[in-house]
C-alpha cells in the first residue's frame, strides 16, 4: 500500500509541476517557480523566539520581551531577503555529453544574469539533487540491489556562487549524472535551494531542463566474429586506408577533419602554408570489415562485446562495420562513425524493424540505479 501512495503522489506532483514549473533549457526563477519555508535552525528560532516572549510576559521583564521582538523581526526581514536572493537566479542546461552506463555522467548548469536583476545576482551557496533522475514514466522508477527492489538515493551537491553577475564571466556548475542503463534517457527534474543569508530560511524549485542524453552500453570483452567485406563491383580498384606506415602507394592530400590521428598529417604543408591536409594512401584490396556477434549470444553479451570492438577498431583508425540481428551499420571510420555506433548500439532493443540511427524518443526504463561511484 504505501508502495501504491508514492507512486500515486509522484506522479501527481510531476504532474503539477509539468504545469507550474514547464520544462525548458533555460530557466529564469519567479514567484510561481519558488518555494520557501524555515529551516531547521528557523524552526529551532521562532521557537525560542516564542519562548522569550512567554518568559517576558509571566516576569514582566521588558528586555526579554524587547528581545523576542528583536529575533521575529529579523525571522521576518530574513524571510524577504533570501526570496529576494533567490528570485535572481537564473539557469541554462547545456547538452549533457554521452556516457558509458558503467561510468558517471555530468549535466553543465551555466549561471546567467537573470531577465529582472541585470546587475544583481543570486549570492551564498547552491545545494542540487536529482528529484527524478529521468522523467518519470508509467512505472515507479526503482533499482535492484541486493536482489531487492529499493529507492533510489539521493545525493546532494553544493556549489558556491562566485556573485558576478557579468555576462563574460559566467559560472558553470557541473552536476554530476550516473544511470545504469543503456539507452535513450530524457532527464527529469533536479531540486535546486539556497539558505542564504542566514540560514533561517530554505528556498528550492524544481527545474526541468529538458534535455536528453544517450547512455552507452558498458565495454566488454566478448565474441566477435570479423568478416571481410569484398569489392563485388571492382575487384581491383582503388581504395582509401588509414594506416600510413603501410608500404602502400601515396594516393592523394585531403583537407585534416577532426578526430583523424595526427601521424595522417602533411606536416610540410602545415609548416609552409599554415593549411591542415591529410594524407590519403591506395591499396588493391578492402579492407572493410564487418564486426557480428552470433544470435545465440545474449543480447546485452552482444552489445557490450560490440561496444568494446567499436572502441577498439576507432582507436586504430579502421574502417568497419557492424551487423546484429535487425542492426545494419554500413562500414566507415572516424570519430563521428564511432558516435554513430554507439549510439545505435545503446538504442539496440532487440526489435526486427530497428535501424542504425537512435530514435529521438526517449527509452521506457522500468527501473534505475543511483549510485554514488562507478
Amino acid at each position: 500500500m504505501p508502495t501504491l501512495f508514492t507512486k500515486y503522489f509522484q506522479r501527481r506532483l510531476s504532474t503539477w509541476l509539468d504545469k507550474r514549473v514547464p520544462a525548458s533549457q533555460e530557466h529564469h526563477l519567479n514567484l510561481n517557480s519558488i518555494f520557501i519555508l524555515p529551516s531547521g535552525f528557523g524552526w529551532s528560532f521562532i521557537i525560542l523566539s516564542l519562548c522569550l516572549f512567554l518568559l517576558g510576559t509571566n516576569y514582566q521583564n521588558n528586555l526579554m520581551l524587547l528581545l523576542s521582538y528583536l529575533c521575529l523581526s529579523i525571522m521576518l526581514l530574513t524571510l524577504f531577503y533570501t526570496h529576494q536572493n533567490f528570485a535572481r537566479l537564473a539557469l541554462k542546461a547545456l547538452p549533457p555529453t554521452s556516457f558509458h552506463c558503467n561510468q558517471n555522467g555530468e549535466i553543465q548548469l551555466q549561471v546567467i544574469p537573470h531577465v529582472n536583476a541585470q546587475r544583481k545576482c543570486c549570492n551564498g551557496t547552491l545545494f542540487i539533487k536529482w528529484l527524478t533522475v529521468v522523467r518519470h514514466t508509467d512505472t515507479q522508477l526503482e533499482y535492484l540491489r541486493n536482489g531487492r527492489h529499493a529507492s533510489a538515493p539521493q545525493q546532494s551537491y553544493s556549489f558556491s556562487l562566485i556573485g558576478n553577475s557579468k555576462r563574460e564571466q559566467s559560472q558553470t556548475l557541473n552536476v554530476p549524472l550516473q544511470i545504469s542503463r543503456r539507452g535513450q534517457f530524457t532527464l527529469g527534474r533536479m531540486t535546486i535551494a539556497c539558505d542564504f543569508p542566514l540560514g533561517l530560511y530554505k528556498c528550492w524549485t524544481h527545474l526541468d531542463f529538458d534535455q536528453q542524453v544517450v547512455v552507452y552500453a558498458k565495454p566488454q570483452e566478448g565474441p566477435i566474429t570479423i568478416d571481410k567485406l569484398p569489392n563485388a563491383d571492382e575487384p581491383d580498384s582503388v581504395s582509401e586506408i588509414t594506416d600510413p606506415t603501410s608500404n602502400e602507394d601515396f594516393y592523394a592530400l585531403n583537407d585534416y577533419e577532426i578526430g583523424q590521428p595526427l601521424n595522417r598529417v602533411s606536416w610540410k604543408h602545415v609548416a609552409k602554408n599554415g593549411n591542415w591536409v591529410s594524407k590519403s594512401f591506395t591499396s588493391l584490396q578492402s579492407d572493410s570489415v564487418v564486426l557480428s556477434v552470433p544470435s545465440s549470444e545474449d543480447v546485452e553479451t552482444a552489445v557490450s562485446a560490440l561496444t568494446q570492438a567499436t572502441i577498439s577498431w576507432t582507436s586504430t583508425n579502421r574502417v568497419f562495420g557492424i551487423q546484429y540481428k535487425g542492426l545494419n551499420i554500413a562500414p566507415a571510420q572516424g570519430a563521428k562513425h564511432m558516435g554513430e555506433c554507439l549510439s545505435a548500439l545503446a538504442c539496440f532493443n532487440d526489435s526486427p524493424t530497428l535501424t542504425s540511427a537512435p530514435s529521438s524518443k526517449p527509452v521506457s526504463i522500468s527501473s534505475i540505479q543511483k549510485k554514488t561511484g562507478a
